[in-house]
């Protein structure tokens, strides 16, 4: 069991990553993310539920920020982040395409 968690950390560590990878999924012509190829990339690929949620402190580790600065980001009107929660919360897949949407 701790085995399964440890390989499922270090695959979402690895997409977070390698979020160069899934700029596959953009049309060049176009600029529009595919989602179902995303979706399908994360299952297949990563063995990620796009729809778990990642917490402030993973947002924070991810983007090399402390948590008070990814707090904030949480605050800011284009993250789409869950904010009636506690703690706050985004969803994997949204998280994903707002950070593309970033990087484009």
């Amino acid at each position: 069991m701790i085995e399964d968690n440890e390989n499922l950390n270090s695959a979402k560590e690895q997409l977070i990553k390698n979020v160069e990878l899934l700029n596959n999924s953009i049309n060049k012509n176009s600029n529009e993310i595919d989602i179902n190829k995303l979706i399908v990339l994360l299952i297949a690929k990563y063995n990620i539920n796009p729809f778990d949620n990642m917490k402030v402190k993973d947002v924070a580790k991810d983007l090399g920020m402390n948590q008070n600065n990814a707090n904030d980001l949480f605050r800011r009107k284009d993250f789409p982040a869950i904010t009636f929660t506690k703690p706050k919360q985004i969803c994997w897949l949204s998280y994903i395409l707002w950070k593309m949407e970033r990087r484009v």
